[in-house]
C-alpha cells in the first residue's frame, strides 16, 4: 500500500488540486482503491468532492487522537473506489490536544499502519501548507511525497523548505519518504515561470514530471462545484494534464511500496 504525500510549505501550490484529482483519476480509470486523508484544517479535499465538510464528524483529528474508529471517520465518495477521511476546523486543535502525548509525532503513523491491509492500494495525504505537529506526523507516515511547485519565487521557497524538512528527518531517523514526482504547476508563459523551470529541472532532472500543469479556470470551476475536472470538463486542458500526471505517479510507484520508508 503506497502512502502518499502531498506537500509544500507554502499555500496556493496545487497540492489539493493534484491530491483530489490524481486520486479520482486513478480510482475511476486505472481501477485502483485509494484513501484520501484530508489533513488541512480548511477541509478543502474534501469540499473538492462535494462533502460539506464544516459540520461533519467525527472527522480525521478524532481518528488520530483514538476517539473514534475507522469506519465511523470514513466517507464514500461520488467517484467509485476513492474514499475520504475528511477534516475541517477541528483539526486546529489536535496539536494542544495531543502535546503532552508521548507518541505525538506518531499518531497518524499509528493511524495507517491499522488500516487493512488489502483494502486499499494508496493512501493520499492532502498536507497543511505550514510546519505543524500534523506535518511532523505525515513525514512520518509517508513513505513519499509528490512536491506540487507553482512557478513563483516563494513556491521555489517553499520547495526548499521541504526539502530541508526531509534531510533533517533522515539524519534524525536514518529515513525519509522519497520524493517521487516534483510537478511545476500554475504555469503561465512567462519569463520568470521558464527561469524557476529551468531550474527545477537542473536541481531535480529524476523527481521532475514530465507534465507541467498551467493554470485552468475548468479545475477551479470544477472545485466550485465540488466536482473533479474529469466529471466536470473531461476534455479541458486542465483534465488530460491532470490524467497524464496520474498516470506518471502510478508509473513510478517504488519497487517495494510497503517498505518502510526510503532513505533521502
Amino acid at each position: 500500500m503506497r502512502r502518499i504525500a502531498f506537500m509544500n510549505e507554502k499555500g496556493g501550490t496545487c497540492k489539493t488540486t493534484l491530491c483530489v484529482n490524481l486520486g479520482a483519476w486513478l480510482a475511476r480509470r486505472r481501477g485502483q482503491r485509494v484513501l484520501l486523508a484530508d489533513l488541512d484544517t480548511q477541509g478543502h479535499a474534501g469540499k473538492s468532492l462535494g462533502v460539506d465538510v464544516r459540520t461533519v464528524a467525527p472527522t480525521v483529528k478524532d481518528l488520530l487522537l483514538g476517539r473514534a474508529p475507522l469506519e465511523a471517520v470514513l466517507r464514500a465518495t461520488a467517484v467509485p473506489r476513492l474514499d475520504l477521511l475528511p477534516a475541517n476546523k477541528e483539526l486546529a486543535a489536535f496539536p494542544v490536544e495531543a502535546a503532552a502525548l508521548p507518541d505525538r509525532e506518531e499518531k497518524l503513523l499509528a493511524a495507517v499502519e491499522a488500516l487493512p491491509k488489502d483494502r486499499w492500494d494508496l493512501v493520499l495525504f492532502d498536507a497543511p501548507p505550514s510546519v505543524s505537529l500534523v506535518t511532523d506526523n505525515l513525514l512520518r507516515a509517508a513513505t513519499e511525497v509528490v512536491l506540487p511547485v507553482a512557478l513563483t519565487y516563494l513556491a521555489l521557497d517553499g520547495c526548499a523548505e521541504i526539502m530541508e524538512s526531509l534531510e533533517r528527518l533522515s539524519r534524525e531517523r536514518g529515513r525519509a519518504p522519497r520524493v517521487t514526482l516534483i510537478v511545476p504547476a500554475l504555469y503561465r508563459r512567462t519569463q520568470l515561470a521558464d527561469e524557476i523551470l529551468a531550474k527545477l529541472k537542473a536541481r531535480f532532472p529524476s523527481e521532475m514530471a514530465g507534465t507541467v500543469l498551467g493554470w485552468s479556470v475548468k479545475v477551479d470551476e470544477a472545485q466550485s462545484h465540488g466536482l473533479t475536472v474529469f466529471e466536470y470538463a473531461p476534455s479541458s486542458g486542465g483534465a488530460h494534464a491532470l490524467a497524464a500526471l496520474a498516470d506518471e505517479l502510478l508509473a513510478r510507484a517504488p519497487a517495494e511500496a510497503d517498505s518502510e520508508t526510503a532513505a533521502v
